[in-house]
């Protein structure tokens, strides 16, 4: 479980209907910080409202009670024969190395998260996803690209309620 530490009096940044929290004032990744994936599709955090914002939540490490600095992530699952919900950071890792070959007339809309993608990436045709094909013309399984936003919060297991 994620949780962002609130922040002071500047915008939040919101994914869909949920918020993820302030951002910090340095977006560009840094090695010094945490990884927090948002996994689009997943079955962590749903909305009947807006299923295209469906997400699940990883974190490379958990940090408890302990605030840290945290970049994010976006992952868009590609083939849609990854399983619905990856739980760890490995298994997402070992997903985006991986590649595959559409189907003939695989076309964007088949990719389950085409709607963000659109939104976050500009991602509307098979011709934008050119950038992240392979030398022999495959994909990854999942994709896997900043966010360019930072936060501060806690990851803790889900059993661990966080402190107040």
């Amino acid at each position: 479980m994620f949780v962002a530490e609130p922040g002071e009096t500047r915008r939040l940044e919101s994914f869909g209907p949920w918020t993820l929290g302030q951002p910090l004032r340095e977006e560009k990744p840094l090695d010094k910080r945490l990884n927090l994936y948002v996994v689009i599709p997943g079955r962590q955090y749903r909305s009947p409202v807006h299923p295209e914002y469906d997400h699940s939540l990883l974190v490379n490490i958990l940090t408890e009670d302990k605030p840290r600095e945290w970049d994010i992530y976006w992952c868009f699952v590609l083939d849609v024969s990854v399983p619905a919900d990856i739980r760890s950071e490995h298994d997402l890792l070992v997903a985006a190395q991986e590649s595959f070959r559409p189907r003939d007339l695989f076309d964007v809309e088949d990719i389950p998260g085409h709607e963000v993608m659109a939104e976050k990436l500009n991602v509307k045709s098979l011709s934008d996803l050119k950038p992240y094909r392979h030398k022999d013309r495959s994909l990854p399984r999942v994709l896997i690209v900043p966010a360019r936003i930072a936060l501060r919060g806690t990851a803790a297991s889900p059993e661990v309620k966080p402190a107040q």
